[in-house]
């Protein structure tokens, strides 16, 4: 679907296609209710997430949230502006779109209210989706390899199609096995990552055993290319020690 505007609300955002075309994706927001923070407490601290990702801090804390939230929030500021100006003075016909290095819509949300136009007027925050420049999981943690490819990978300029990306995801229990994140990769690659960051490399992982985030990605034409054994460092908070990863790499548009 096409990038979407609500003219109520002047806020930017990316709609799944039916059957879930009642979730959305936004950019973070100014007030911490309407930004979902309590709700993210919530989810960050339930060991059906928790125990499948190697951050945020666990236990997530009040502060640990929005300070994730106003950071990114900062950080796509003029990439949201920049979105509603195109929105509100539409460009002359055949004037080449913007490409923007960052993803902005980072916020997955079930619509609960719409207004007689079709404009989302309430939600609930259910998830988190990330597009950022790759970590090169194949490199230890903390190695000066891993620096050195990142280095390298984060002195590409934006809109080059040679930058790796990387997504990372989590979603409210309570909305796992509806296929909800394999239509969020879909839309954040097909509506916003291809068209307008011209990115052509995406990179994710997963704990061996998340089967579910696996499958999420395979669906989306990603292919596993290794495994990674005792690679991914745990905080002492989730067990400590450390876990297998598996690294899959996308194939392309399908």
């Amino acid at each position: 679907m096409p990038l979407c505007f609500n003219s109520t609300t002047k806020e930017p955002y990316l709609r799944l296609a039916a059957p879930h075309s009642h979730i959305i994706i936004t950019p973070h927001r100014s007030d911490p209710i309407a930004d979902g923070i309590p709700a993210r407490i919530e989810i960050l601290n339930h060991p059906a997430v928790y125990m499948c990702l190697e951050g945020p801090p666990y236990p997530h804390l009040q502060e640990h949230a929005e300070s994730w939230c106003n950071g990114k929030r900062d950080e796509m500021q003029e990439v949201v502006e920049s979105l509603v100006c195109e929105f509100q003075e539409p460009s002359r016909n055949g004037e080449k779109a913007r490409i923007f290095d960052k993803c902005p819509f980072t916020c997955i949300r079930e619509v609960t209210e719409e207004s007689s136009d079709g404009d989302p007027l309430t939600d609930v925050f259910i998830g988190d989706i990330g597009l950022v420049r790759y970590s090169f999981y194949e490199f230890r943690s903390g190695s000066d390899e891993r620096q050195a490819a990142r280095d390298r990978n984060n002195a590409i300029p934006g809109g080059d199609e040679n930058i790796v990306w990387q997504f990372g995801d989590y979603l409210a229990p309570s909305h796992h096995g509806r296929g909800i994140m394999t239509g969020v990769i879909r839309s954040v690659i097909h509506d916003w990552a291809v068209p307008r960051m011209n990115v052509r490399d995406i990179r994710a992982s997963a704990f061996v055993g998340n089967q579910g985030s696996l499958k999420v990605f395979l669906k989306n034409n990603f292919e596993e290319t290794c495994t990674l054994e005792d690679w991914a460092p745990v905080s002492e908070s989730r067990g400590g020690g450390t876990r297998s990863i598996v690294v899959v790499k996308w194939r392309g548009m399908n």
